[in-house]
């Protein structure tokens, strides 16, 4: 597209008018800003506003317009400044960065209009189009300010629009009309195409009066309904046009826009979004749910993103900081009965309220049948707040949406100025069913595993390092089904390594084997994951490790999280559930954590003695457990003859030390660097370790060496 220069600028002097208020110099806008600029006359009296449109936040900015309504503006990208009909003299008035107008001494034909709320500046030639309906289209020529009709009523029709833009490529203008019907207007041949209709506004239940219509650079039009302020994006295909709900703006009974159709729309790392799935629409370009960020939150901690980070990468893992801390589900979400959140807030004013949904048929959407909390007015303390589940909710995990906001009638999507949203994986059980959750509070332990068994190695502990948290859902105090999720968070040395959890004294032939779904990165494993060839119930969550994963991108990066500069917010993921074919009564149940377990990866070699033993490649015959923890059937005996390990009766896996070759640590664990002892970077460990009742500095991973732990 070739834009046209500015031929001449005129005079100011030569162009106010007496009643006219100016400033000696105009300045022009910033080329091309990314803010859309809105004037309103709530009391006839014009007021402007900078508003940005990916959240619909507005302020109210410094003006110098006069007492005369201004309508109709459009910005320039000829000359960077905002043109718009004055009410007050019936012409046109230049608006520059300051928000000071400036009168121009427009030449109009006989029978012009008196007042022209509908225009915008074309971005093909250097000119101000206005239109009114019984009037027909207008031009003002911005060079010479001579005004012509270029296109008559009966030419160029009636439709009831209220704001008309300029596409950025086509050189056509668009605009939607009071029924929802999307405008085509070609100003070189004046005439109108009426579209597919967008909006319905008797299902939609309010008026439709789009008085301020904005494009952006990538063809995206927006439109902003006065009466509510709601603004609708706009993907314009001909007749296959679709409108979708964005945001939540600025309301008024006047509205007129103005901005540089050549900037883009995008979020700043001021925004806070959701991490559910896209289905939910959490991602920007799904209009998904999202708020500018201010003093208001859910809990104490917010965080800001470019765009939604939809699970399981979610922004919790790509920062490290955990922003989703302002709900809590302290009982079960049941069939058919009252459950109950607790909510906690912070920065509330009188207006802030909270509204939620949960996904109860789990179909991937958030409907209006769904909603739980409808405009619950927050403060800044914690809140008990009941809501029922319905009888046909479906059984499972699914996902909840909580936003506050100082909107009132919000819904589960879009833009909002201010607030939070927090998205939450949720468990609908079955009436009388009880969950209980390990750790406490819905977070992960760790294991971290030191591979060169059954010698110590470099023993850094950073060879296998996975976050797992345990749900059992319990009926009638027995446990009949399970979900166990975890994350890969490093994968050093050069040994490939298995990861199992094994249920001690536990029946295979208690598991109900049709149940058992293991998801690994959200695709479901085929082949075998409940193992049947052993005593107790051993499901083999991933056979090498190192198949899902890929070492940093630097140079020197050969591992996963353990090198320096080779960090990455990337955690493959899996989630394993099954049911008991014959419920477990829950004093039976072996206690947390059960027995995570890694061992050799089937054809791979696994350290000079695993080669020496096994002949070859070790595989399932060479594991690795917790200290004190008994190994599985498959365990050959003879690794313990070959090493440092010391243990004997009903301990296993610990040096004469106490040493062990895997631990349990109830966080999210910063490990060593590769090759850096674990008892270099963390003095307290030895004491820990060597003590078999675990009393001594129980909380010994609190204290580390900061130059030897592994930090992205």
């Amino acid at each position: 597209m070739k834009i046209k220069p500015l031929a001449m600028k005129v005079s100011l002097l030569t162009l106010a008018l007496s009643q006219s208020t100016y400033a000696l110099a105009e300045t022009p806008f910033t080329s091309c800003p990314t803010q859309a600029f809105l004037i309103q006359n709530p009391t006839g009296t014009p007021v402007s506003y900078g508003v940005n449109i990916d959240v619909g936040s507005y302020v109210t900015l410094d003006s110098n317009l006069g007492a005369a309504k201004i309508n109709g503006v459009g910005y320039s990208k000829h000359d960077d400044f905002i043109y718009g009909w004055d009410y007050g003299t019936k012409s046109l008035s230049r608006i520059d960065s300051t928000f000071t107008k400036t009168l121009l001494s427009v030449t109009k034909p006989s029978g012009a209009p008196a007042a022209i709320y509908v225009g915008d500046v074309s971005l093909d030639e250097n000119a101000w189009y206005g239109y009114k309906p019984n009037y027909g289209l207008y031009r003002i020529d911005l060079d010479t300010l001579i005004m012509e009709l270029t296109s008559p009523p009966s030419r160029f029709g009636n439709p009831a629009i209220f704001d008309l833009a300029f596409h950025p490529d086509n050189a056509l203008a668009y605009s939607v009309d009071s029924n929802g019907y999307l405008w085509e207007i070609n100003v070189n041949t004046g005439t109108t195409t009426r579209l597919n209709q967008l909006l319905n506004k008797n299902a939609l239940g309010y008026k439709l009066t789009f008085g301020a219509v904005y494009f952006d650079v990538d063809g995206n039009f927006y439109a902003s309904n006065n009466s509510n302020g709601y603004v609708f994006k706009i993907s314009i295909n001909g007749t296959s046009s679709s409108a979708e709900f964005f945001a939540y703006g600025p309301s008024s009974n006047s509205n007129d826009g103005a901005r540089c159709a050549l900037a883009p729309v995008e979020p700043t790392e001021y925004t806070d979004f959701g991490d559910a799935p896209d289905s939910y629409q959490t991602m920007f370009a799904s209009s998904g749910a999202r708020h500018g960020m201010t003093d208001l939150k859910l809990g104490s901690v917010i965080d800001g993103e470019t765009d939604g980070s939809p699970y399981p990468l979610s922004d919790d893992v790509s920062d490290g900081s955990d922003d989703d801390d302002g709900i809590q589900f302290p009982v079960p979400i049941q069939v058919g009965q009252t459950s109950k959140i607790i909510a906690t807030a912070s920065g509330t004013g009188n207006d802030s309220v909270l509204n939620a949904w949960i996904d109860f048929d789990r179909d991937g959407v958030f409907e209006s049948s769904e909603k739980i909390i409808s405009d619950h007015s927050m403060t800044n303390s914690t809140s008990n707040i009941f809501f029922s589940v319905p009888t046909w909710a479906v059984t499972g995990e699914t996902w909840a949406r909580f936003r506050i906001s100082n909107t009132s009638g919000i819904g589960p999507t879009g833009g909002v100025p201010s607030g939070e949203v927090e998205d939450y994986q949720v468990d609908i059980t079955e009436s009388g069913v009880v969950t209980e959750i390990y750790p406490s509070g819905g977070g992960y332990t760790s294991f971290a595993y030191e591979d060169q068994y059954p010698m110590r190695g470099d023993y850094d502990m950073n060879d296998v390092l996975m976050n797992v948290k345990y749900t059992e859902y319990q009926l009638n105090n027995q446990v009949i089904r399970m979900k166990i999720e975890g994350k890969l968070a490093a994968l050093g040395g050069d040994n490939h390594s298995g990861f199992a959890i094994r249920l001690p004294n536990i029946a295979k032939e208690d598991i109900k084997s049709d149940s058992v779904q293991l998801y690994v990165n959200n695709q479901i494993k085929s082949g075998t994951v409940l193992e049947t060839d052993t005593n107790d119930a051993v499901f083999i969550i991933q056979d090498d490790l190192k198949d899902i994963v890929e070492s940093g991108e630097a140079e020197l990066c050969t591992m996963f999280r353990t090198q320096e500069n080779c960090g990455t917010a990337y955690r493959p993921n899996w989630t394993l559930t099954f049911s008991f074919s014959n419920a477990v009564n829950n004093s039976d149940m072996p206690s947390f954590p059960y027995d995570p377990f890694i061992f050799a990866a089937p054809g791979h070699y696994y350290g000079d003695i695993g080669h020496e033993v096994s002949g070859g490649y070790p595989g399932r015959g060479l594991e690795i457990h917790l200290k004190n923890q008994s190994p599985t059937s498959k365990f050959d005996t003879r690794y313990k003859s070959y090493g440092v390990d010391a243990s004997s009766g009903d301990t296993h896996y610990h040096d004469e030390k106490g040493l062990p070759w895997a631990i349990e640590i109830p966080i999210s664990w910063k490990h060593p660097y590769e090759q850096i002892n674990i008892l270099e970077a963390y003095d307290k460990f030895d004491e820990y370790a060597q003590d078999s009742s675990g009393r001594t500095e129980p909380t010994w991973y609190q204290n580390y060496q900061n130059s030897k732990i592994f930090i992205d």
